[in-house]
């Protein structure tokens, strides 16, 4: 991915081409916690146009579905974002980047689920599929994060 110092807002600080990599790493850190922060959000007035329609009937896991995003997606960006900077860097970031976001998005839609049938007075066996394909992404993602990023530091 090329970033070109056009998609620079202050380029007084910009020394060299590592800064404009470094500026472009926290930038995306910085917009993949306040996409985490908008689903959190989103999640949360979806459970609320949900509890209407819900005949007074709720469901645990549809109004804590906020969570999987808040805590497992803005906070470790923001993390992320504060104390690796350059984390795009390091070897198979992408391959985290994708693995971690799409076991949140897993479990998320698993609580949302979750919620619904237990809400329809129903379940599925097929949530405990979806619940632990969310947590191996999830932790497999962050395997390979911290393993790259300990090579590198070697």
């Amino acid at each position: 991915m090329t970033l070109y110092t056009s998609d620079i807002k202050d380029t007084s600080d910009i020394k060299n081409t590592s800064d404009i990599k470094t500026h472009h790493a926290n930038r995306q850190a910085r917009r993949t916690a306040a996409i985490y922060l908008a689903i959190s959000i989103l999640c949360i007035i979806a459970d609320k146009i949900y509890a209407l329609f819900g005949h007074g009937v709720t469901s645990a896991s549809m109004t804590l579905m906020f969570l999987y995003p808040l805590i497992g997606g803005l906070v470790p960006f923001l993390l992320l974002w504060l104390f690796v900077p350059r984390a795009d860097n390091i070897r198979s970031y992408r391959f985290f980047y994708n693995c971690y976001n799409s076991g949140i998005a897993a479990l998320t839609v698993q609580s949302m689920l979750n919620g619904v049938l237990e809400i329809a007075g129903t379940s599925s066996n097929y949530l405990i599929y979806m619940t632990f394909t969310g947590w191996l992404l999830t932790i497999l993602g962050i395997i390979v994060f911290f393993v790259n990023a300990l090579r590198r530091r070697l």
